[in-house]
């Protein structure tokens, strides 16, 4: 079936507003302009929205849950009412060898979600060897979080054997800190020196901690190679988006819209051209997502974080 969603307030990645009216064709994005008078279709009526694509979010929460009940209403409480359409969830690993009877034990709680999911591991930082980087890629994990703490010294490692232990496989590497008892000075400089790092011997990483409450901005789902396949509305794209009622929506003296993820909740939340929120009432659909998997990280690099 062929609609048009028309007229709606696309919020772009620069944080601007377009007026565009999108086709939809077997659940996929197959053409957007300014408008679409010409095409005879059912038509969505979307002047009143302000549309964003699916969010993307990542979760620390989950290696907490022991029953069904606990896993729906976590996912509909953190994630389905914030509308997020993918989620990074971390499995926590402390030793090599737990690798995979954890990996098995994750996935086999997703298989209940109701959103598309990547897996990745956090670590601690003595974990990360060029042994333990090699069986993430055989257990085609893309996405590795660096627990990171006050005693660890960043400069003690091998960062030359890291590299090659993902010469042809890249995995991002993302810094975790325990912001809540580490000093706001010594995050600043083993951040400082995470990044100094990662230039220096041309590592795919984030060279900040991500926030487990907010989107994913679009320069981080690049890095991570999530984007343009996630957080994106383009042609030939997945339909998954979000409405917000440009009624709440207050705005910067350029026009930019100031959206506050932690207040605003989306109207409307589309997963595979399926609804799963009208109105903030969510309807959870287990089973319905999938693993997705990231071939090449950094792929889609902005050209101002390559170096």
């Amino acid at each position: 079936m062929c609609y048009i969603i028309d007229q709606a307030s696309l919020l772009k990645s620069n944080g601007t507003i377009k007026k565009t009216s999108l086709l939809i064709k077997k659940n996929k994005i197959e053409f957007m302009k300014t408008s679409l008078d010409n095409y005879r279709f059912m038509r969505m009526d979307m002047s009143s929205y302000l549309l964003t694509p699916g969010h993307v979010m990542v979760d620390f929460f989950l290696q907490f849950i022991q029953t069904y009940h606990e896993f729906k209403q976590l996912m509909i409480e953190k994630y389905l009412k914030k509308g997020c359409t993918a989620l990074i969830t971390s499995v926590e690993i402390n030793n090599e060898k737990e690798l995979a009877m954890k990996l098995k034990q994750r996935r086999h709680l997703m298989i209940n979600s109701p959103i598309d999911y990547y897996v990745g591991v956090k670590i601690p930082f003595k974990l990360l060897t060029p042994s333990f980087l090699r069986k993430c890629r055989q257990e085609q994990l893309s996405v590795v979080f660096i627990d990171i703490t006050e005693e660890d010294n960043l400069f003690e490692k091998s960062w030359g054997w890291i590299r090659d232990a993902m010469f042809s496989n890249p995995i991002t590497l993302i810094p975790y800190l325990k912001v809540e008892t580490m000093p706001l000075a010594k995050q600043k400089k083993i951040l400082e020196n995470w990044e100094r790092l990662m230039e220096e011997h041309r590592l795919s990483s984030v060279v900040h901690t991500l926030q487990v409450d907010s989107p994913l901005s679009i320069s981080t789902l690049m890095k991570l190679g999530v984007y343009p396949r996630k957080g994106d509305i383009r042609i030939g794209g997945q339909v998954n988006y979000n409405l917000y009622l440009l009624d709440d929506i207050r705005y910067h003296t350029d026009g930019r819209p100031k959206l506050d993820y932690k207040i605003h909740l989306p109207i409307v939340t589309a997963h595979q051209g399926e609804i799963l929120n009208i109105n903030r009432q969510i309807t959870f659909k287990p089973g319905v997502g999938e693993e997705c998997f990231i071939p090449i990280s950094g792929r889609f690099m902005p050209h101002s974080a390559s170096f």
